[in-house]
């Protein structure tokens, strides 16, 4: 476990103390029912599928603020996914494009209300085997980084 995930981990330990030592146990509660419905509406429930090596999930970047990101990154249980096998597209019938092609100049848009899919090439994931993902994306304002962590079992799904 890296030093910088153990200091996310303990940061929200240290917040979810404080939490309830000035709100209550309710407040804690009430505060992971509104993290676990922001990640349901931002990763479509699933959507994590495998088929022909390739693995695809989708965000369907509800209609709050997301932006313009200049980096994109992958990791599946922890371990990080080569850029040049995490490529995504605006939806079905749209061109793919890879992640090595994201910069401040050219970034990846998460538009509200339009879905995006993302797809892991030579993912060797087994259908059934749950699995986390943890897309990381540097955005080009502010916070500079945002992420979206999901665990969900993996579905067979059509191929490449």
């Amino acid at each position: 476990m890296g030093g910088q995930y153990l200091g996310s981990v303990l940061s929200l330990v240290r917040e979810g103390i404080a939490l309830e030592v000035g709100f209550g146990t309710r407040s804690v509660e009430a505060f992971l029912w509104v993290a676990q419905t922001i990640e349901d509406s931002v990763v479509a429930p699933g959507s994590l599928t495998v088929g022909g090596g390739v693995a695809r999930f989708e965000l369907t970047n509800p209609p709050l603020r997301m932006g313009a990101f200049g980096a994109v990154r992958a990791t599946i249980d922890g371990r990080a996914v080569p850029p040049e096998q995490l490529r995504f597209r605006p939806g079905p019938g749209h061109a793919w494009r890879g992640a090595p092609t994201v910069s401040p100049s050219e970034p990846l848009e998460l538009v509200p209300g339009r879905s995006t899919e993302f797809a892991i090439d030579d993912a060797r994931l087994a259908p059934g085997a749950k699995v986390t993902i943890r897309l990381e994306l540097e955005s080009v304002a502010i916070p500079p980084l945002v992420w979206v962590e999901f665990s969900e079992r993996v579905q067979p799904g059509a191929g490449p």
